[in-house]
């Protein structure tokens, strides 16, 4: 370690980086208290104190005043966060992010479907059943059922189809981009109807279908079908992205 005073937090915040992504400490998890930075990194309080708020500053941990500082759940939410910055300053619309998708996604269902470990193919399947209860609270007519439903299925329908295609990078940016989509989502109040709903659901276990069936080809033009549906019915493509504090749905 560099003997230099002003390098010392950040070399010790990119090695208690190092541990957090090596999954030594989850989210959610404490993370050592300065005490015990200073032991093991042999450094003074003051540089224990300032790696901790350089990891704060990139929102990978959060300080909790007397409590000490956790690591955050959600670890994509700084990139997040600056690539709508950079979005904002770019003016792009919603409907940039929509072909991203319509890029990205299609080879990514078709991933899963080859690609798929056995625990993924279980998680796959109790989405599913989801879905298919989903369907039945619509017909049932109990929207408040079915929006919260909704959210159990969607967002994490397509963050795990990127963990099945076995491709890290995948799951990164379909957390990041599909996250700003959500929020985006959520902020401007975009109105979906319940024949929308049915539609998008119907779409979803077309996917569902096909991965577990292992048709990669299949799940690719399924996702096809569905991310035009969403372009052209559930979002205004127009609309600019914008900031707002929201968080990522849960899942």
């Amino acid at each position: 370690m560099a003997t230099h005073e002003d390098s010392l937090p950040a070399r010790v915040a990119q090695q208690l980086l190092e541990r957090i992504m090596a999954g030594e400490f989850a989210g959610g998890g404490v993370l050592p208290s300065e005490r015990e930075l200073v032991q093991t990194y042999a450094i003074s309080r003051p540089v224990a104190r300032e790696a901790i708020k350089l990891l704060a500053a990139r929102g990978i941990i959060t300080i909790h005043p007397r409590q000490g500082a956790t690591v955050g759940r959600d670890l994509t939410g700084a990139a997040r966060e600056a690539l709508v910055l950079a979005f904002q300053k770019e003016r792009v619309v919603l409907g940039d992010l929509l072909v991203v998708r319509k890029v990205l996604e299609p080879e990514i269902a078709a991933a899963a479907a080859r690609s798929a470990a056995p625990l993924q193919l279980r998680r796959l399947r109790e989405l599913r059943r989801t879905l298919d209860e989903l369907s039945a609270t619509l017909a049932a007519g109990d929207r408040d059922r079915a929006d919260a439903l909704w959210s159990q299925g969607d967002p994490p329908l397509h963050i795990l189809l990127a963990e099945m295609s076995q491709n890290p990078v995948y799951k990164v940016l379909i957390e990041v981009i599909n996250g700003i989509l959500w929020r985006a989502q959520q902020s401007n109040d975009t109105v979906m109807t319940d024949d929308h709903m049915r539609e998008a659901t119907a779409q979803h276990a077309a996917i569902c279908d096909a991965v577990l069936a292992g048709d990669a080809e299949g799940a690719r033009r399924a996702m096809v079908a569905h991310l035009e549906y969403t372009h052209r019915h559930l979002f205004g493509e127009e609309r600019e992205v914008v900031h707002t504090p929201t968080a990522l749905p849960a899942g």
